[in-house]
């Protein structure tokens, strides 16, 4: 069931079906919103948020970008290690979302082919134990690529996997009475 969602999210992504839903979000409830869709892939590992208490609204899709946090919290609940942290900030230009693990990291091998990773049926380690198919991390891409936005993998300092997802941003409205209910 979850293969099929994947490959159908994946088609209409990539054919342009999907129109984005852009209102001004709580990424603190986004990102909580996450977490809990994530519960039964994390087993228990924890996941520790790391948010400013003043984080000011932003303009995105949110069922998209919870697809994706969902995407990054499930991958780094398989390959990682504890504690999973997922932060957020905002920079005058974009939104910067990350999620960190401190297991193994990064495969020797993708060193400087990182971006590979975002490739659709493209996995770390191609013989693996690890139940996929290699669309997660496609996903992720594709929501970011519909957002204008920018995805990345690295190795953490001091060990583990950190993906990035940095998603252009603008100022809110002045008026908070312009907001959607």
């Amino acid at each position: 069931n979850t293969l099929v969602n994947n490959l159908l999210d994946m088609a209409r992504l990539q054919s342009g079906a999907v129109n984005l839903r852009m209102e001004w979000q709580s990424v603190e409830e986004v990102v909580g919103s996450a977490i809990r869709a994530a519960q039964p892939a994390l087993g228990g590992k924890p996941v520790v948020t790391v948010l400013p208490p003043d984080l000011p609204l932003v303009e995105f899709d949110a069922v998209l970008i919870e697809r994706a946090l969902v995407n990054l919290l499930e991958n780094a609940a398989k390959y990682g290690a504890s504690p999973i942290e997922l932060g957020a900030e905002v920079t005058a230009d974009a939104l910067v979302i990350t999620v960190r693990d401190h297991g193994p990291g990064l495969p020797l091998a993708l060193q400087g082919r990182e971006q590979t990773l975002f490739e659709k049926f493209t996995r770390g380690q191609a013989e693996s134990s690890t139940p996929g198919v290699g669309l997660g991390l496609a996903i992720c891409k594709a929501v970011v690529d519909a957002h204008r936005g920018e995805v990345s993998a690295a190795n953490a300092p001091g060990g583990g996997a950190l993906f990035t997802l940095r998603l252009p941003r603008k100022p809110p409205p002045a008026d908070a009475a312009s907001l959607p209910d």
